[in-house]
């Protein structure tokens, strides 16, 4: 049997797993491979910016990347690269149907998992501040729990658990509403692009990672603080459809990059050209 030419990577961003890949990589480099590293975050170039370790150990490596933003972060972090390609997360199929809610009211909703550094805290804040201004808000959450309170869990009026992936649907489809107000650099987080393929009205903390969906506007900035959040909220519910239609229309612009068969055919033509 031929000996592999290449070593392919989806390379951690911290800790133990992340020297795990990289003795992978260096003992990868020993025996003439070449490493292919493939980053689905946007932490790292930063800690390559700031470590020489870093960069010696992954120099003359190819890169994967999520975004044009995150490309130019790694090329600008000093670390040696024999390429860079993008290749963005497939987007799911979008939500054949939706259920209509109750008149007048904002069905706000998690998908993930619950934990201070996704900020599912701050949504619960913003969730109960409106709640106390008197706006008719419902607020449906899915996903394993972290490090919440049960404080935290008082604005929840239905908690659905782990949903089994033929669930995630049916979720989305009593869902108007999706806020990530995350506390970290999130890579492309698949549960944006379910929530725009659902037709919700959709914000977040901008990242590099996602950085072309915040610029194209199919994604509202917000800030990882409850009044940012709460902000964002009270503007859903005083005109949901006109964001929903704003941002739906920039997504619908964009989409055709993130379709399955496109990052399919990205991805092979990386491995034509690069190896």
């Amino acid at each position: 049997m031929d000996s592999p030419h290449a070593v392919y990577v989806p390379i951690s961003q911290w800790g133990l797993p992340l020297l795990r890949d990289l003795l992978i990589i260096v003992f990868a480099k020993a025996l003439r491979r070449v490493p292919v590293v493939h980053l689905h975050g946007a932490q790292l170039p930063a800690r390559l910016s700031l470590s020489r370790t870093l960069r010696i150990a992954l120099a003359g490596a190819h890169w994967i990347v999520l975004s044009e933003e995150v490309a130019a972060e790694v090329k600008a972090s000093g670390c040696r690269t024999e390429s860079v390609m993008v290749i963005r997360n497939p987007a799911p199929p979008a939500l054949s149907s939706r259920v209509p809610g109750p008149p007048g009211t904002l069905r706000v909703g998690w998908l993930g998992t619950m934990c201070r550094s996704k900020g599912f805290d701050v949504l619960c804040d913003a969730v109960d501040q409106l709640k106390e201004q008197g706006a008719r808000v419902e607020f449906r959450v899915a996903g394993m729990r972290l490090d919440v309170l049960g404080g935290d869990m008082t604005c929840v009026d239905e908690d659905l658990g782990v949903l089994a992936p033929a669930d995630v649907p049916s979720f989305w489809a009593d869902v108007d509403v999706f806020v990530l107000p995350a506390r970290w650099a999130e890579g492309l987080p698949f549960v944006l692009l379910e929530a725009l393929q659902a037709s919700c009205a959709v914000a977040a903390t901008p990242s590099p990672g996602c950085a072309e969906l915040f610029a194209q506007g199919c994604v509202e900035p917000v800030a990882a603080t409850v009044d940012s959040v709460a902000g964002f909220l009270k503007a859903c519910c005083d005109d949901l459809e006109e964001i929903r239609c704003r941002q739906q229309k920039a997504w619908g612009e964009l989409r055709p990059c993130y379709e399955p068969g496109r990052v399919e055919e990205a991805f092979a033509q990386f491995w034509r050209k690069a190896l």
